[in-house]
């Protein structure tokens, strides 16, 4: 497994000349090999680039669209190279809040009326072994504070007018890339996605190559408008309840996340129904997942998982399953974004270049996302995928006999993903894979960090 989905999603860029990308490219190559989460000063320590790599960011040319759509362009090419034309890829939908707090340019709020910041809604591509591959659709968006606390006068609005459009738009985008690739998608959502108009795009004709896997929010009710009216006891007709008396039911192991996202182990039930609900226009299934616990403290809570896949036993049923809990990646990314590019750090004097270079360091933050996923479906492939500078290949071989321990060599070959990984791991402070299994993000970016000071002193050692 190589890394030309990241170099396909670079050559996706177009800018209106070629000055712009000689630019882009030489801003590029100065910081990424740099530890991300820096300013940008610390990043590029030569004024003149420095000022370049500004000029750049600030070019009315250059928009934060001028790079999701170049890695759109990207994604889709490398799509059609692929030799498996037929496998199931997924893209996961989710919303991220980005404070700016301390700063005096407004952004709009967030989640109170005295925060300041936005919202930035992804679609995130992973591919048939849920390795991620990049950002399909980024919408940015900003809560005018007039509208703050009126809630009510939303609800009578159409979703267009909604901020729930961002749904649509990432189903768009992800429609678009079907339509242009000619490979279908499962779309991943959580619950604040379970609206009737989101499941209904899906339902549309149109979406045939567009399956959907959504968390349920709302307890539907599997009654017409007319039967509600002549039932009296209208609560035996919905969802949740119905869904734990079907008579599909198996119990199973299953790894789980707690409420801090740690994984362990647990046995489930399991259980599958087809319904036809009121407000969608067609049969969809939910599979129903919950924890077997002799305590209700203890008791996880339950997955109701709306999907129009097809589920005709239960090996299909836990495959739903095991597809929505990829949706996790995307929580991943975000650390990556946030963490280990700063984003939230950035310092600029207006809304524009601020969602330029937001724009710019997503393909970075893909970047050290696909690192640990990578070292997990392929744990023997090359870690100069990822490390392409042959100084950075040199030293990390170097501080490999201090860092890594006789065991981590038992586990991993010298060179491979895997070893690259525990390498960062061992840097940040990990305890060993024996012990505690792979390491963490926090501990990977501690562990990034610490390499890239020792590079930079390595590499200034190495200069005539």
């Amino acid at each position: 497994m190589d890394n030309s989905v990241i170099d396909e999603q670079i050559r996706g860029l177009t800018f209106s000349d070629d000055r712009l990308r000689q630019r882009y490219e030489s801003c590029l190559s100065m910081i990424e090999s740099s530890d991300w989460s820096q300013s940008f000063p610390m990043l590029i320590k030569n004024s003149y680039a420095l000022k370049g790599f500004y000029r750049f960011i600030n070019n009315a040319r250059v928009t934060q669209s001028t790079f999701i759509e170049g890695y759109k362009s990207g994604l889709a090419c490398y799509s059609k190279q692929q030799s498996d034309q037929e496998s199931e890829w997924y893209l996961i939908h989710d919303t991220m809040y980005v404070e700016f707090n301390d700063r005096e340019l407004d952004l709009g709020y967030t989640q109170g009326e005295d925060t300041n910041g936005f919202l930035l809604h992804h679609g995130l591509l992973l591919d048939q072994d849920h390795v991620p591959l990049g950002l399909l659709h980024q919408g940015i968006l900003h809560r005018d504070r007039e509208n703050f606390g009126k809630r009510e006068d939303c609800k009578k609005k159409v979703i267009d007018e909604k901020e729930s459009s961002k749904w649509l738009d990432g189903i768009g985008s992800g429609k678009e890339f079907s339509g242009f690739t000619g490979r279908k998608l499962i779309h991943l959502l959580d619950r604040e996605a379970d609206i009737a108009d989101v499941i209904n795009l899906f339902l549309s004709n149109g979406s045939e190559g567009s399956g959907f896997i959504i968390r349920a929010r709302h307890d539907r009710s599997t009654l017409t408008h007319s039967q509600r009216d002549r039932e009296e006891n209208v609560g035996l007709f919905r969802l949740f309840k119905q869904i734990k008396e079907s008579i599909q039911y198996k119990k199973i192991k299953r790894t789980l996340r707690n409420k801090d996202g740690k994984p362990y182990e647990a046995e489930c039930w399991l259980r599958y129904e087809a319904y036809k609900f009121r407000g969608i226009e067609k049969v969809i299934t939910c599979v129903f997942l919950e924890e077997v616990s002799s305590t209700e403290e203890s008791k996880m809570t339950g997955w109701y998982l709306l999907t129009n896949l097809s589920v005709q036993n239960f090996e299909e049923a836990e495959e739903v399953v095991e597809n929505y809990t990829k949706r996790w990646t995307v929580e991943d990314f975000h650390k990556c974004y946030k963490t280990g590019c700063s984003i939230e750090k950035r310092q600029f004097d207006s809304r524009e270049p601020l969602c330029t270079v937001i724009g710019f360091l997503g393909l970075l933050a893909i970047q050290l996302l696909r690192s640990r996923y990578l070292a997990r479906v392929n744990p023997e492939s090359s870690f100069e995928t990822v490390v392409p500078q042959k100084g950075a290949q040199e030293l990390a071989r170097k501080v490999a006999k201090k860092y890594l321990k006789p065991i981590d060599l038992t586990i991993a070959q010298e060179g491979t993903m895997l070893w690259w990984i525990l390498l960062l791991g061992r840097m940040g402070g990990h305890q060993g894979f024996k012990s505690k299994g792979m390491p963490g993000w926090q501990t990977l970016w501690k562990g990034m960090n610490y390499f890239n000071t020792l590079l930079e002193g390595y590499e200034m050692q190495a200069s005539p």
